[in-house]
């Protein structure tokens, strides 16, 4: 038992350090994306989600995935813009690169979404 306790035990160590230069890498890229002038007058900060999904299919694809093999991946990159001048202006946009709302294995396009 004692053996066992001793491998979770360092094992429960490397994944907590391993996941703090993971949280430093992350607050780095955050401070990165965002940018302010003015005395915080002017701000603007850049985000974004990228979504990963595979479909297999042992029978045709439904009617909604346009697709004629029997695997499909169907990665999305969205990226978000917020910017703030003074205290009255606020703007947001939203781009997307992806195969379009329903799953295909056509080719990706850059749309905006959302401004």
């Amino acid at each position: 038992m004692k053996p066992l306790l001793r491998v979770l035990s360092l094992w429960l160590f490397v994944a907590n350090a391993g996941a703090l230069e993971i949280d430093d890498f992350l607050d780095r890229l955050d401070n990165a994306l965002t940018f302010s002038a003015f005395q915080d007058n002017i701000r603007a900060r850049l985000s974004g989600t990228i979504d990963l999904e595979v479909y297999h299919f042992e029978q045709p694809a439904p009617e909604l995935i346009d697709s004629k093999i029997d695997n499909l991946f169907n990665p999305r990159l969205s990226l978000f813009l917020d910017a703030q001048f003074g205290k009255q202006i606020y703007f947001f946009a939203q781009s997307r690169l992806d195969r379009r709302f329903d799953p295909s294995n056509h080719g990706a396009a850059v749309r905006l979404d959302e401004y």
